[in-house]
Order: structure tokens, then sequence, then C-alpha cells
């Protein structure tokens, strides 16, 4: 098995999961400095609101409920059914020639199955989340951020309302992900990444579109919205009989 091509894998997941899946806790810890507790944001048809306060909230309100997330972009589309409360979480993402992913989390159990990739399993891969890191490649779901919205909200170095409902600004990948190797290599193009969000009347965010083709041209712009709030989310286990452990070296690449 290519474990250096399956953390590579890794990468396209946390990118598209780990920072933009935007369900956050709302236990009122890590929130940015910049804009204020998201505890303390007077509604959001309150004039006074910042907008860096309103969308903060908005990101976080996100945990409040299970959601749909999909995900489209030149280079993967995808989604799927999560539920930050339980960590419980149903994902697929087609990479198109890199393959198929799709990952099955119930608490700290998390099992991912690649299709379509040379020298991958035939069979799903298990892996305890705890043994993957707060920062890891694949920790999408980690205790205190499951789903990622407080590494974004501590990204945004600029945001303003271009509407009732509608934001943009800037992404500094490097203070979502301070300790992320890949970004790192990515050296000050990752500093000022351009977004625009969009909420709905219940000040839940509803879709969060990233300007990658800063980043690397063929990227382009990676779009994620939020649907079908309150949904079931019952992902079953992947049977015995189809599953194998992951290899230690895999675990300790996508721990990063």
């Amino acid at each position: 098995m290519n474990t250096r091509r399956l953390a590579t894998t890794g990468v396209a997941l946390v990118a598209a999961l780990g920072l933009l899946t935007g369900c956050g806790n709302q236990d009122g810890a890590d929130t940015p400095a910049a804009g204020g507790s998201a505890a303390s944001v007077a509604p959001s048809s309150s004039p006074s609101v910042a907008p860096l306060d309103e969308l903060t909230a908005a990101a976080l309100k996100l945990n409040e409920d299970s959601v749909r997330a999909t995900i489209t972009s030149s280079v993967l589309s995808g989604g799927g059914l999560m539920d930050p409360r339980t960590k419980a979480m149903d994902m697929t993402l087609d990479m198109g020639s890199q393959g198929k992913v799709r990952m099955i989390t119930l608490g700290d159990d998390a099992w991912m199955k690649i299709s379509g990739m040379a020298g991958a399993p035939k069979k799903w891969l298990h892996m305890d989340a705890t043994k993957l890191g707060a920062s890891g490649q694949m920790n999408l779901m980690p205790d205190g951020d499951p789903g990622g919205a407080k590494q974004m909200i501590k990204g945004v170095t600029e945001v303003e309302k271009t509407g009732e409902h509608a934001f943009a600004g800037t992404l500094d990948y490097t203070k979502a992900k301070p300790d992320d190797k890949g970004i790192k290599a990515l050296g000050a193009k990752a500093k000022a990444v351009p977004f625009t969000a969009k909420t709905d009347d219940q000040g839940r965010l509803i879709e969060l579109v990233v300007d990658t083709t800063v980043l690397s041209p063929a990227a382009g712009k990676l779009t994620t919205t939020y649907t079908d709030f309150g949904a079931a989310v019952a992902p079953q286990k992947p049977p015995a009989s189809q599953t194998q452990e992951a290899p230690e070296a895999l675990i300790k690449a996508f721990g990063g």
C-alpha cells in the first residue's frame, strides 16, 4: 500500500472538511480575539453586530443540529451528513483521477475506504481518532472543534457585510492551521485567500466559497453548502470481514 499517497489524499480531505465544514463547539473557548466571544453576540438583526461576530455566531450555530455538507470544486466534489454532537459522519469525496474516498466516523472510531487509486487496500481502514492528533490531516471532528469552525474563524483576517445575509473577506490558512506542514509549504500564498459566505434567516452559515486559485490556479473555487438541518445521521459500522486496521505509518502520517 502506498502510505505516502494515502496521506496526500488526506490533505484534500482536511482542506475540504477539516477547515470548511463549519461545525464548532459552543463551549465558548478559543473564540477569536479579533471579533469577540460568539456567546456575547447580539441577534443578527441588530445593526451594532460586527461582521466577524455575526459570521462567528453563524458558523458556531451549526453545532446545534446535524447538517448535510455538499462540496464542489474543479478538483473534487461530494459531501454527506454529519452530526458534531455525536461525532457521527458519513462523507464521500470524489477526486477524479485520484480516486474516491469515503469516511465514516462513530465517536472516536474512524473508517476510510479508498477506491479508484492504484495500490489502495480493498478493505476499509480503521483508525482510532484519538491517535490522530489535534491538528492531524484526518482528525476531522476533534474534541472542542468537531468540524473546524474555530479553525476557520481564527483564519479570518478581514470580513465585511456585502448584503443582509452575505459576507466577503480573507482567510489566512497559516493562522487557521499554524502547525500544518502542508500549509507552511504554501508560504505567503496561504496568508491571503479570498472567501465569501452566506447565512439564512435563522443565522446559520449555509454557504462558504473559498477561492483557492491563489494557492493553485487549477484548484478554482471550493464551495461548501449546508442543508438538511436536523436530518438523521446514522452511519453503519463497516462489517469486520471488510475491515483492517490502518498501519501505524499511515496513522502517523495523518496525525501530522
